[in-house]
């Protein structure tokens, strides 16, 4: 009797060690990243942002592995990649509009209330669309890539990109937004016009603002702003999320690419190319001419 006891033992053992081997992988799957998602990339825009769109599409199919590009926009602006109402979002920009600290009624829309808007269009796309990835590369429809990117590496870590921007506005919303919440690292900042999001990052983001605030994260987002901004730049939704994923020790990794803000000549593309820029930002403010628009490339 004893010597099949002392037989039985090393079997239940294995089969113990097995079984919490699967019971902890388990967890391990539900409450990592999917980083083994393929990368869909949501570009919002608008009609003055035509003149670099197609130039954003082709550099991002150019240069980085994706599965889908989808532009989100109020009517269908390109024919290059899938296009998404934003009629479809839980908000517009009469609802934004109601939660921002207005200081009278009798003003019309701020200048700043779209700028707002496609922060959320943003930050809820990987809640609004059908069947996106988890993981969102969102990328401004100003900014073109023309050298090769990743954006995990073989550790299945993000991967992001800083950039030097400080305006203290952004992260006086922040901690009015998250009491602690602040910048992390002096040295970077997120405004790099874009940003790999993951769902389960923003799921907890948002978790933390709604439990704090008791409603919906963009409503909190909005009555957080202060309304001597409000006309101006008065929260960041690349802050948010970066200095979120840094200070809550997400498995990420900063790398820097070569970039740069730039008037749009098709002419210095290819020169920006040559000289192993990443990718550059071309804001609206910086026309293309005419004859470019007609037919926009990028030059090999």
């Amino acid at each position: 009797m004893i010597q099949e006891s002392t037989r039985v033992q090393p079997i239940y053992k294995i089969i113990r060690f097995i079984t919490l081997l699967f019971f902890f992988t388990i967890i391990s799957l539900d409450s990592a990243p999917l980083n083994y998602e393929p990368i869909d990339v949501v570009i919002p825009c608008t009609e003055k942002d035509l003149a670099t769109l197609e130039l954003c599409i082709q550099g991002i199919r150019q240069n980085i592995e994706v599965r889908r590009i989808i532009v989100i926009s109020d009517n269908p602006l390109t024919n290059s990649a899938e296009w998404f109402d934003e009629k479809n979002y839980p908000f517009n920009k009469l609802d934004i509009y109601r939660e921002l600290p207005i200081v009278s009624k009798k003003i019309k829309f701020p200048p700043r209330l779209g700028w707002i808007y496609q922060q959320f269009l943003k930050l809820y796309a990987p809640f609004v669309i059908p069947e996106i990835s988890s993981n969102i590369l969102i990328v401004d429809a100003d900014t073109i890539f023309l050298n090769p990117v990743t954006f995990f590496d073989d550790e299945g870590n993000a991967l992001y990109n800083p950039a030097k921007e400080y305006h203290k506005p952004y992260f006086e919303h922040m901690e009015r937004l998250l009491p602690g919440f602040s910048r992390v690292n002096h040295q970077y900042s997120g405004i790099a016009h874009h940003m790999l999001f993951q769902r389960y990052v923003i799921e907890e983001l948002f978790n933390k603002i709604e439990i704090f605030h008791g409603t919906k994260a963009w409503k909190a987002m909005c009555r957080c702003v202060d309304k001597t901004h409000l006309n101006h730049a008065s929260l960041s939704e690349y802050e948010i999320y970066f200095n979120f994923v840094l200070g809550e020790n997400y498995p990420i990794r900063i790398r820097p690419f070569k970039w740069k803000n730039t008037p749009l000549h098709i002419k210095d593309l290819s020169l920006y190319k040559k000289e192993g820029y990443h990718y550059v930002t071309c804001h609206s403010h910086a026309k293309l001419k005419k004859r470019n628009q007609q037919n926009p490339s990028l030059i090999d």
